[in-house]
Formats: C-alpha cells, structure tokens, sequence
C-alpha cells in the first residue's frame, strides 16, 4: 500500500492517519490537499489520483471552498455548472 507523504499528514490533523487508506478515503483526502495543500501535495495527489477521481471530488464536494473549486473546474475542464459548491443554491445557503 502506498503511503502518505508527511507533508500531507499535516492536513489530516483530526483523523488517525495510519488507519486512512488512500483508495478508500481518496475524496476526503483529495478534498483536504484541494483545500490546504501546497504545490507538494498537489503534485503527490496528481500522482496518486487521476484527472477524473480529483474531478468528481471536485464536483460533488461541499468541503472545498469556492476559490479552490473555481480554480479546480478551471484546470480541468468541468462547467461550473457541474460543480456543486460553485452552483447558486449553494451560495444562497451559506
């Protein structure tokens, strides 16, 4: 099993990180380095995840906040619209 570099254990710093295991929990660890992560990590997550994992977590999360989803759908090619937190509903609830 591939482990998880230090750099983003950091981000994980209210789980137990030794019981994550980066396919089962791959939104929620995907969605943190999205959120807080630095070039590293993001590099480490384009490695680990592909293109199409990072956009489904992209467009269903509510975790992520709208700067990082704008720039996310921008980089991969998903219509706004798709994006969950990027859609007016969302906006109109927070």
């Amino acid at each position: 099993m591939e482990k998880i570099p230090e750099s983003v254990k950091v981000l994980l710093w209210d789980v137990e990180v030794n019981k994550l295991d980066i396919r089962r929990h791959k939104r929620f660890i995907i969605e943190r380095i999205i959120k807080y992560g630095n070039e590293k990590d993001v590099k480490w997550m384009l490695e680990t995840y592909s293109l199409k994992e990072i956009g489904e977590v992209v467009k269903k999360s509510k975790n992520i906040d709208r700067k990082s989803a704008n720039y996310w759908a921008l980089r991969l090619n998903i219509p706004r619209e798709e994006v969950y937190c990027l859609r007016n509903t969302y906006q109109r609830q927070q």
